[in-house]
């Protein structure tokens, strides 16, 4: 039995190849630059999730001490101290926040708050957001309580939160065992 070979059917010609092995290359760039934004996507919300969690637990435990505040100050020259002497005894008698640029502190106990130096890192990646060049307080006292207002921030955009804690009670009594 004889084969004929015909001699266009000989195999891929070197142009066939070149164009062959572009054409995949593009093909498999799409793919590794496709692949690569989704996990840089991915990143982006993961980030940002996470600083709107660690966000909204800040913003609920201020407003949760100012909530069952019996007197409260807002101290520090960026408004970034927050002293709260609540109705809530025990280790939350007393609780104090620092907000400043990269960190948020939190202090709680039944007694005098000492230095805000030695309050734990609460959270990071805190900011102070400013307006037109100027800084916003962190922490700003009203006629029944306080606004607060923070960006944490994330390998995208910052996510802000301003919010407002009211008081809901009206008289201290007692002597206040928290500050002086």
């Amino acid at each position: 039995m004889r084969i004929d070979v015909d001699s266009t059917d000989a195999g891929l010609t070197l142009i066939e190849l070149i164009v062959g092995l572009l054409v995949s290359t593009l093909v498999l760039i799409a793919i590794a630059t496709t692949l690569a934004n989704a996990f840089i996507a991915q990143d982006d919300v993961t980030t940002t999730t996470q600083a709107t969690s660690r966000g909204q637990l800040m913003s609920s435990a201020v407003e949760r001490a100012m909530r069952n505040a019996r007197a409260y100050k807002v101290d520090g020259t960026d408004g970034n101290d927050l002293y709260v002497w609540t109705t809530l005894g025990g280790s939350q008698t007393c609780q104090a926040f620092r907000l400043i640029a990269g960190t948020a502190r939190i202090a709680s106990g039944p007694g005098p708050i000492n230095a805000p130096s030695t309050w734990p890192i609460w959270q990071t990646g805190i900011a102070q957001r400013s307006i037109a060049g100027s800084p916003v307080l962190f922490f700003t006292e009203t006629s029944d309580g306080v606004t607060y207002t923070f960006d944490i921030k994330t390998k995208a955009a910052p996510v802000r939160f301003d919010g407002a804690a009211i008081v809901r009670f009206t008289s201290a009594g007692g002597t206040n065992p928290c500050w002086s």
